[in-house]
Formats: structure tokens, sequence, C-alpha cells
């Protein structure tokens, strides 16, 4: 998007000349030196003089006060009568362009003329037009010529240029205040009123500035900046538009247009303005990177994509369009990044590129590559919380926990208001807690999140009596463990209340549409900020409203921290705390929750009689294959939750059991350098492993027909593999511990009544539990074979049951 900063002024102004040709030059200097995001209509004044019968310096020459009304604050001071030859040689100087002469003559007149004003200025002039630094001779001039109008301008200008916009505004308010007719100098205070944060009164003095003359472009233009300040963007779109139709050949003008219009939803009108800009100055690749990003925004990919592609031709360093063209054209995004990184860019720039060079390579499993690329990003900009963040992710996909909570805890102390390294650490620290101490810890680490997330309640109306409505917040309504298991309870709660979901989804998919089921009402608030969210939730009427990420990627609790409906629940997506008195509870079940939980959470905890959840197939599921004649384990969970210990104690189940082997499928396997990584930490023999890649959906769930029990990690425990296994007819071996993330399985297994098998007290009974169901292969063989019927007659395959008792613990 267009960056209206603060003015850029890198033109040389110059204020109060004389000719045409002087004022056609600046304004031609000024377009040629004008970049997108500086004030490319900044007025030149001067142009007024016209008015008063005679120009300033001739004025000066013929001893004649330049106001045609006289002055308003007392006679002008006549010159010289020694300096009128000079000042008329100085004004043909002028005239012919030959500044550096006019400069030097000037100041040696001021040698034997100190106290003429009329010099002062004239070097000013001189100055000015050689981009010379010339305020000292225009405070010079304007305190021996206090009168003057344009000297004031001039000087307002100057300062506007040096960025001190309180003495350019002082400066300004006199030349307005000696010379009310001075539209220039009426909207370049419009300009330093709008560089302050005062966009109402900037709004008024381009109003001046047009009144006094309506066909000043700079004012149309700058009236539009202050139009868009204000939010106003259809009228910030009429006023660039005016400035457009006089001014059509100027590029940059037509882009601050096209950030009108997008603002006001003229999209299409918008893309016109874009590719008549690129038409007219094809070697703008601002205008291209912005039609790029506006065309995708209306979901013209194709036609984003060929517009960063041209722009990386112009360009072969344009990090940002290489940054959307490897988003939006993932396949050829690694290449793109590479080549914008070969061109040699530096600093914070490179820092962004290798960050979306690690996310690419992260969404593709290659989490050791990303490593890389993150770990030079930090090096290329080690103060970019960014790069530390993605850092710090990379490791813990990698289950390089400790090192991942030193670089979180080095940028929390860094930067202590940076709320997602808070929930990052958070996150990583609850897939860690294995005491009581780590629990209180957690506790008061989560209490500590809440309150820097504490917010002012927005207004709820009352509504009629009706039926429950229930909201559900998420940004994991896709191919997510979330997504899947809301396949199940979704229409089952849409068939008993009133269900509003607001999706937080950034990258929707066919799962997303899927879960689109009638009854739901569903609002994506990805474009949305907390206090929108907040106030859209407060006027649907929500009676209760459910966050399902709690401290996950792309959660929205600052949504929640605002109040919007009167029951606040946290559910599913996270196993912890989130730290929110404002919740009114933090639901699973008995299993999941002991009495010993209590001491991790803020919330109060909400128990279901049941399961925490309820599980539908998934789609076009194979038939459960029959147990083969060789002993098999398996693990389908991702790296991050096989830490060294977790691979030591399956070594000891292959060692306990005879010609045992134990396939590992996952993420990441499918890359060499994964796999070399995980059998350098097998502590076992090599060929009992066997490491494969996720694959689609069928592979993946055939797999399970190869496999005899899951091994469930810890203190990480499986869910959505779990519930998939034991869907195909693989049990699964357990060993729970006090996090509730580590009594999922156990949650699953009391639900479906086999926990007395299958769930291990400690290491030892682990291993011998392993051992003893594996070679009973009738019994696994009977079990395999009932497992799906098991699963579906359950609580865990009953959704409306789970529906009403959801509903009743959540009103209670």
């Amino acid at each position: 998007m267009i960056a209206d900063l603060a003015p850029g002024f890198s033109q040389r102004v110059v204020l109060g000349l004389v000719v045409e040709f002087v004022l056609h030059h600046v304004q031609q200097l000024a377009r040629q030196r004008t970049r997108l995001g500086e004030c490319v209509v900044q007025q030149v004044l001067g142009v007024q003089a016209r008015k008063h019968g005679k120009w300033v310096l001739r004025d000066a020459i013929i001893r004649r006060c330049p106001h045609a009304d006289g002055c308003r604050t007392g006679p002008c001071r006549p010159p010289n009568p020694m300096a009128n030859g000079a000042l008329q040689h100085l004004f043909t100087l002028f005239q012919t362009a030959r500044y550096a002469e006019m400069v030097a003559e000037a100041r040696n007149l001021l040698r034997r003329h100190p106290d003429e004003g009329a010099l002062w200025k004239a070097l000013s002039v001189g100055q000015q037009m050689l981009g010379e630094d010339a305020l000292d001779a225009l405070t010079r001039a304007r305190a021996l010529l206090p009168a003057d109008a344009e000297l004031a301008a001039n000087l307002g200008a100057l300062w506007m240029s040096r960025g001190d916009l309180a003495q350019a505004r002082a400066a300004l308010e006199d030349a307005v205040r000696l010379q009310p007719r001075l539209a220039g100098a009426h909207n370049n205070l419009g300009n330093v009123q709008l560089a302050m944060g005062q966009p109402e009164a900037a709004l008024s003095a381009f109003d001046m500035a047009l009144s006094l003359q309506p066909n000043l472009v700079a004012a149309h233009a700058n009236r539009g900046r202050a139009l868009l300040a204000l939010g106003q963007s259809e009228a910030a779109s009429v006023a660039f538009l005016q400035a457009v139709a006089a001014r059509p050949a100027d590029v940059a003008l037509r882009l601050h247009a096209a950030t009108a219009l997008r603002a006001a939803g003229r999209g299409a009108d918008a893309v016109l303005q874009l590719q008549e800009a690129w038409a007219q100055a094809p070697g703008r690749v601002d205008a291209g990177f912005l039609l790029g990003e506006l065309l995708q925004s209306q979901g013209d990919v194709a036609g984003a994509v060929a517009a960063w592609t041209q722009v990386l031709a112009q360009d072969p360093a344009h990090a940002e369009a290489a940054c959307n063209l490897s988003q939006a054209a993932p396949d050829r995004g690694e290449a793109v990044l590479r080549g914008v990184l070969a061109a040699g860019i530096a600093g914070e720039r490179r820092a962004a590129v290798l960050g979306n060079l690690g996310s690419l390579l992260l969404r593709q499993d290659r989490a050791r590559e990303a490593l890389v690329a993150y770990r030079e990003a930090v090096a290329v900009a080690p103060d970019a919380a960014q790069a530390q963040g993605n850092l710090a992710q990379a490791l813990r996909r990698l289950g390089q926990l400790d090192e991942a909570d030193a670089v979180l805890s080095g940028l929390i102390e860094r930067e202590p208001d940076l709320l997602t390294a808070h929930s990052d650490r958070l996150l990583l620290r609850a897939y860690r807690q294995q005491s009581a101490q780590d629990a209180a810890s957690l506790r008061a680490q989560a209490a500590a999140f809440g309150e820097r997330l504490r917010a002012v309640p927005v207004p709820r109306g009352s509504r009629a009596a009706g039926r429950l409505r229930v909201g559900l917040v998420s940004a994991d309504l896709r191919w997510h463990p979330v997504g899947r298991l809301a396949q199940a309870w979704l229409p089952a709660l849409a068939r008993q209340c009133e269900l509003f979901v607001y999706a937080n989804v950034r990258s929707p998919d066919a799962w997303t549409e899927a879960l689109r089921v009638e009854g739901v009402r569903w609002c994506d608030i990805a474009a949305w900020d907390d206090d929108a969210t907040a106030r859209q939730i407060a006027a649907d009427g929500i009676d209760v409203l459910v966050d399902l990420n709690g401290q996950t990627g792309g959660h929205r609790l600052g949504v929640f921290a605002r109040r919007p409906a009167p029951r606040q629940f946290s559910w599913l997506g996270y196993a912890g705390s989130t730290g929110l008195t404002e919740m009114s509870g933090f639901i699973a079940d008995r299993w999941l929750l002991p009495a010993a939980a209590e001491a991790a959470f803020v919330e109060p905890l909400v128990r279901l009689p049941d399961s925490f959840t309820v599980y539908a197939s998934p789609p076009q599921a194979p038939a459960v294959a029959p147990l083969g004649r060789e002993p098999w384990f398996g693990s389908f969970n991702g790296l991050h939750k096989l830490s060294d210990e977790v691979l030591a104690l399956w070594a000891r189940v292959l060692a306990e059991v005879r010609g045992s082997r134990l396939l590992i499928k996952a993420p990441g396997l499918q890359h060499e350098a994964e796999r070399q990584a995980l059998r350098a930490r097998w502590p076992g023999d090599d060929d009992q492993v066997l490491l494969e890649g996720p694959g689609p959906l069928g592979d993946y769930l055939q797999a399970f027909g190869r496999v005899d029990i899951a091994l469930d990690p810890f203190p990480y425990s499986g869910g959505m593999t779990s519930l998939d296994g034991l869907w195909m007819g693989v049990p699964v071996l357990t060993l729970p511990g006090a996090a509730p993330i580590s009594r999922q399985g156990l949650s699953f297994l009391q639900t479906l009544g086999l926990a007395g098998d299958w769930v291990a007290a400690d290491a030892e009974d682990f291993v011998r539990r392993a051992a003893l169901r594996v070679q009973d292969r009738d019994g696994l063989a009977t079990l395999r074979g009932t497992l799906r019927e098991r699963l579906r007659l359950s609580p865990l395959g009953d959704a409306e049951t789970f529906a009403r008792h959801w509903l009743a613990a959540v009103t209670a």
C-alpha cells in the first residue's frame, strides 16, 4: 500500500520567485525528484505575487511596497538607494539562471549593505535554486522585512524541509496572517498540520487554499491525504481524482488516488489507476508492486503473480515483490527468494526475505533448512522481533525446546510488551510441563500475560429472549486437527443452538468451505482488529463465546479481553491456561483435567462427563487391514514430539520384542536431511526403524494397516493421530503425566473402556505392556477388528449427546 508519510520535501522549493520560467523549472524538478511516500504535492509559493502588480525582486528594485493594498503591519523598509543597480543586476542573473554568480554577487553586496533585507532575500533565492542551505539568509531577511509575507512562507517551507514542524507552523501562520490570500502558504500550512497529526486543521487549510486558487492541484491532492487520515476514503478519492484530472501525467498522484479508491472499496477503479500509472512510467516498479497487491486482494492471483514477476524482471532486488510472489506461487517461491538474496540486498530487507524463505521451507517440512535461513536472518537483523520469533518456531518444530525457550526469553527481555512472544513461550512451556512446580509457574506466567492483555470491555446491548447464541472464535477451521474435529461437533451444535463462527483463518482451504454447514452464521475476521471483532460479537448478542486456540498461532484472545459476551470459555485447541480472568472456564474432561491440574489454570475448570471431544471418520477412510504376521509398532506424530527420552524408551520396547520394528511416519521425513538427523538420534539398531514422510491422506490412513500398536510420545501425547489410529483398528499405548497435554491418549482410552490394558504407569510398565500386547496376536487381532465399531458406539462417536453435554456445561 502507499504510505502517507510526513512530507519529504526533497524538492528544491523556491518561494516568492519572479518569472514563469522559474515556476516551470521548479515544478519539473519536483516531479523528477518525487518518490512514492513523499509529499508529492508541495506547492511552490510566490505565484500570487502577480496579483500585486509587480514581482518581488523588481518591487525591491523600484523601491515600493510589494503589497498592492499596503502593508498590514507597518511600512516596508525601503531598500538603500545605492543598492538599486545591484538589485537590477541580481535580477538579471536570476532571469538567466546564473544562480552561482547571483549568490556570489549578493554576498559581495551584503558586505557593504549588511542591513539590506532585499539583498538577504535575493541571497536566499539563489541559495535555494542551488540547493544550498538558505536558513541563515532567510532568517536575516525575515528579521529585516517583518511584514514580508512571502519571506515568512519561504522560511516556513524551509523549516518544514528540515522536519522542524513547530517552527514551520509558526512561520506559515505568520505568512497567512500577513497576507491571507497566499494560497500556497495555506497549502503548506496544511501540510505541516497534517504531519503534526492534525488532519481536521489541515483540511481547513487546504480548503482555504482552494477557495483562493481552485485550480491548485497540490491542494486537491493534499486534501485527499487529509480526508484519508480522517477515514473519509470516498471523499479522498474524489479529491485525488480531481488532481489526476488536472495533471494526468503525474504518476505519483495516480498511486495516491489508487490508495484512496482501494480504501473506499472501489477496487476496479484503483486497478485502472495503477495500470495507467505503470503504462505511463514502465520504470515505476512501485506501481507494478501495488497493482499486484490489489489484484491479489481481489482474488486475481494469476494477475498478481504476473505483476510481481514483471517487477522482479525490472528490479531483481525488489524484496517485497519476491516475498509476495513466493507466497502467491509457492512452487516458484524458493527460486525467487534465493534470486533476490543473490542480488545482494542487505539489512532488514535481507532479513525479511530470509524469513520468508524460512517460512516457505517450514511449510514444506524442511525444518533444518528453515533453521539455517532463520539463523542468518537473526545474524543480519539481531534486533528484529520477527526473525527471533521465526527462529524459535523452527527450533520448536525440531524439538530443540531449550534453545527455543532461550530465544523467546531473550526476545521478551528486550521487548516485554511483545504479546506474541509471551504466547509462544507459554505454548512451549505448556507442552513441557511435568511437575507441580511447573504447573504453578505456568499459572503465574499465564496470569501475567492476561494482565498485559487487559482491555476496556465493549458495551453489550440486550436482546429479546430466544435460542441460545454461541460464538466460536478460531484460526484453525481448515485442514488442521481442530478443523477436523469440528467436522463432528459443529453440525451437532448448530442443530441445538444458534451458532456463530468468527473465523480468523488466514488461508482458507476446501476443508474450511466444508465446515460452512447449514445453520452456522459465518463471519471472517482475519482482516479485523480486536476492537472491531469484539463490537461485532457484542452486536450479534452472543450469549456464550468460545476460544478454540488458546495460546496457539492466530489466537484472538484480545477479543476475549474485551468481554463481548457474558460467558466466555477456552476449549480444544490448547491444553493450558489463557491467563484471562475474563474467561468463565476452560473446558475439557475429568481425564484430561484431574484435580491437580487446577494449579496450572487461571480459569475455573469445566469438566465434560465423557470425552473432551468427538470424532468423525476422515473422508474415504479405507477398511481396517488385517493384522500382519510380524510385530510392528508405529508413530504418526510430529517430529517435535519425539525427544531423545521418547526414542530411548521406544528403543527399549524393540529390544524387548525380538523381531519387532518401528514405523515412524511424520512430516519432514520425506526429506533425506530429516531422516539422517533422526537416525543419528535413534539409540537402537538402524534396521529396526522405517522412516517415511506423511504422504496424502489415503496413504497416511493406509499406513496404519502396517502397524499393530501405536506408541504415544510423552509428555506431548498424540491427539488426532491417535484417534485416526483407533479408527483404523490400531490401539495406542500411552504414558500419561501430570500435564493435560500428556493425557489425551488416556482420555480416549478411558472413554473407550480400554485404559486397563493400554495406559502405562511408568516407563518400565510401558515396556512391559508393549511387549505383552504385541505378542498376544489373537487378542490384538480381535481388538483390531472391533475398534472402529467400538469408537462409533462410544461417546467419542456420539456427536448429538456430546453437543447436549457441552451446551449444558457452558450454560450451567
